[in-house]
């Protein structure tokens, strides 16, 4: 019976038969790899009769030498990429095949070390894509230099092959397809239109998902499921409700950013927009379903927020940008009104995500710890409130927008601070005693670098 070595990283492990290994980006893994298109279960590895056994178990694929494989026999050293043909490396060998290794090759530390393919042809049928070391044979057994043209063609063009490789499944190779195209669609469909907002709205939508996507990546959120995704479209529709019905209203009559009163009054109306449908889900999921999110998730449907309400907005000033451009009698208004449709367009929504990102996280502590409930919100709240305040005032009265770009700054520092920080406030939090009610998010005491202090 053999043991198997995995190593990755430079860390190596050794597992005994019967032992049941599993490898993915989640901690609760044997082998944890921490990239974001690795599956948070992503595979594991069992002994049976015939050796050890790898399983594809999550939705990312595997591959040996560029090709992707769902499940195969351990029998020799091999290399296994994750996520992608160039993706994580994690080597595997089992006892037997350790003093078996291939002869030292000159240049690459991965095949010195013992990690290269199998020599022996017969091999070949535990690594999948490998070549013998004679060279590449075609289909009959005939070398590259005597094929056809057509042979060569296909070999080097492979259409057939990609038409049925599993990669197109994945996600982000598929949306690399209609972000080329739709600018281009764009430009056919708003050449006769008469409504000046169409671009900006057209623009926006295609902006709104890679700021989410940054979003994610940044925040780290533990799951996202039909659930959350069902609540973040109902956060979507709510923001763009309560903007329309309430939120314009208010800041048409009372709100005046030539004042900081007037900007007090702006910062807390369109941060409580934001906030509102995010708390609101929170309570209805928790006396409803009994069940409680992560802070992290709550911090990104906080984002949500304020992405639609950036797509909302831009839409009513970029008019006015674009009709600046046609008007502009020199070059130098051309430019600022050019600037400000990109403006509107490109970072509305990500500077309206920002602030209702970190309210969102607040909200989701809030609704988690409810001794601390109407401080944390009432925190939460204002921070944004405040530093939204600050920026329209400085854009409305000072003449340069330097003291803006200072905000904004701040306001990015801020984010990504919680954003690196968000579990260990939540879990600092959890230990104190002056919060009560439990996190979803439970300690693993058999992590000693976790467990809670005596």
């Amino acid at each position: 019976m053999s043991t198997l070595q995995a190593t990755f990283n430079g860390r190596s492990s050794t597992f005994a038969p019967g032992s049941i290994v599993r490898i993915g980006r989640s901690a609760e893994n044997d082998i944890v790899v921490n990239e974001p298109t690795v599956s948070r279960r992503h595979a594991q590895l069992a002994f049976e009769p015939s050796g050890w056994v790898w399983q594809n178990t999550g939705q990312a694929p595997t591959f040996l030498a560029g090709q992707p494989v769902a499940q195969f026999a351990v029998g020799q050293q091999v290399e296994v990429r994750l996520a992608s043909p160039h993706g994580p490396v994690l080597h595997l060998a089992t006892a037997a095949s350790q003093g078996q290794g291939a002869p030292p090759v000159q240049g690459g530390t991965e095949r010195a070390a013992g990690f290269a393919p199998p020599q022996d042809p017969a091999a070949l049928e535990n690594f999948p894509g490998g070549v013998p070391p004679q060279g590449y044979q075609g289909q009959a057994g005939i070398p590259l230099a005597q094929l056809d043209m057509g042979s060569f063609f296909e070999i080097l063009i492979p259409v057939k092959s990609w038409l049925h490789d599993r990669g197109w499944r994945q996600g982000i190779r598929l949306l690399i397809i209609p972000y080329a195209l739709l600018p281009l669609i764009f430009l056919q469909v708003f050449s006769s239109s008469t409504s000046l907002s169409s671009p900006g709205w057209a623009y926006s939508l295609y902006v709104a998902p890679l700021w989410l996507l940054t979003f994610w990546y940044l925040i780290r959120p533990p799951m996202i499921g039909k659930l959350e995704v069902v609540i973040g479209i109902g956060i979507a529709i709510w923001t763009i409700i309560w903007l329309h019905v309430v939120t314009i209203h208010i800041n048409n009559h009372f709100a005046n950013t030539h004042n900081m009163l007037g900007s007090l009054v702006v910062g807390y109306n369109e941060e409580i927009t934001k906030a509102l449908p995010v708390l609101i889900a929170a309570i209805l999921l928790l006396k409803i379903r009994k069940q409680k999110l992560d802070p992290r998730t709550w911090f990104l449907m906080g984002t949500v927020a304020g992405l639609t309400f950036g797509v909302v907005e831009q839409s009513i000033y970029t008019p006015a940008a674009l009709i600046q451009i046609h008007g502009a009698h020199a070059i130098s208004e051309a430019d600022v009104g050019a600037l400000s449709f990109a403006f509107r367009v490109f970072v509305d929504g990500f500077q309206h995500a920002v602030w209702a990102g970190v309210s969102g996280f607040f909200v989701g502590m809030a609704v988690n710890y409810r001794r601390r409930r109407i401080p944390l919100l009432v925190l939460g709240i204002s921070i944004p409130a405040i530093l939204h305040a600050l920026n329209d005032y400085a854009l409305t009265v000072f003449s340069t927008v330097w003291v803006g770009v200072l905000i904004q700054a701040l306001s990015l520092l801020l984010f990504l601070g919680y954003t690196l920080s968000a579990s260990a406030i939540e879990r600092r939090v959890r230990r104190n005693p002056s919060f009560r009610g439990q996190s979803i998010m439970m300690e693993r005491f058999s992590q000693p670098e976790q467990a809670p202090s005596p």
